[in-house]
């Protein structure tokens, strides 16, 4: 099986169970993914999905600190006509996050930051704009490809706010996944539904979308006594009998682990990139 077609099987197939799980933990920040070794037997599809939701949060905590890098440097009305920004993995767990104005073959990148554990530990604004490498080319083109995609098919934000993208490259010269997440407007909601994905081949083909939710959903994040700490989120999630990548994915964002209810009546355990099961109450 070729590369392409073990990467889409592994984002589209859901065919695992994890061990009941030990003592709960709470997520800490991943620093920049590296691919996981292929996983053998059952443990596949949920170690695929870990990986992915670590890729999801850390790229997107990268573009947040380097997009703050940035305004610190050129205001924001200085900004107009940026087409956006692109994520590679760089040496030594660093992320290189580009920015670029216009599009297409006119894109052309003027802002450059490396982000490593979560934070910007190198910006450079470029003395002159440069054209985009054809590895960062292809990440921007999927981004637009996936843009119209999402409005071909209908997928919308659950809020007035526009989509927050995210982009991933999944392997050298490999298919690139884009998420299209709603984002969090606030610190009293977190939105569990609203969000897509589009994967799109090198050559621009959309070869895969889907969306994570039958319905827009926000779960209410409770305000409790001073001194009490949440233990953890119950969601339900009725797509799949697995957890997918955005529960890994917002269980770092919220620092909390996620108790998901799946398809087939099982329940599990997110925290972090740390899946489990949890063994039927007797």
């Amino acid at each position: 099986m070729g590369m392409l077609n073990t990467v889409l099987m592994l984002l589209a197939v859901p065919q695992a169970q994890a061990a009941p799980p030990t003592t709960p933990t709470t997520p800490t920040t991943p620093t920049a993914p590296a691919a996981p070794a292929a996983p053998a037997g059952d443990a596949r599809r949920l170690d695929q999905v870990a990986w992915l939701g670590r890729m999801l949060y850390t790229f997107d905590r990268a573009a947040w600190v380097s997009t703050d890098a940035l305004l610190a440097k050129v205001s924001k009305d200085k900004l107009a006509g940026v087409g956006g920004y692109v994520v590679e993995p760089g040496e030594g767990e660093v992320l290189h996050v580009t920015y670029y104005m216009g599009t297409g073959d006119a894109a052309r990148a003027f802002f450059v930051a490396d982000v490593r554990g979560g934070k910007v530990t190198a910006s450079t604004m470029l003395a002159a704009p440069t054209p985009l490498t054809p590895a960062q080319a292809m990440l921007a083109r999927a981004r637009d490809v996936a843009a119209k995609a999402a409005v071909e098919r209908g997928y919308k934000p659950c809020t007035s706010a526009p989509f927050n993208t995210v982009v991933l490259p999944l392997g050298k010269d490999g298919p690139t996944a884009v998420y299209l997440l709603t984002p969090q407007k606030d610190a009293q909601h977190y939105p569990i539904g609203g969000h897509f994905r589009v994967v799109v081949g090198p050559d621009g083909a959309v070869l895969a979308k889907r969306p994570y939710s039958v319905s827009c959903l926000s779960v209410p994040l409770a305000k409790l006594p001073k001194g009490a700490a949440p233990v953890a989120l119950t969601v339900n999630y009725l797509l799949e009998p697995t957890p997918s990548e955005l529960h890994v994915f917002a269980s770092y964002n919220l620092g909390l682990p996620l108790v998901v209810a799946t398809s087939d009546n099982s329940v599990w355990q997110v925290a972090g990139s740390r899946i489990t099961k949890v063994p039927p109450a007797k």
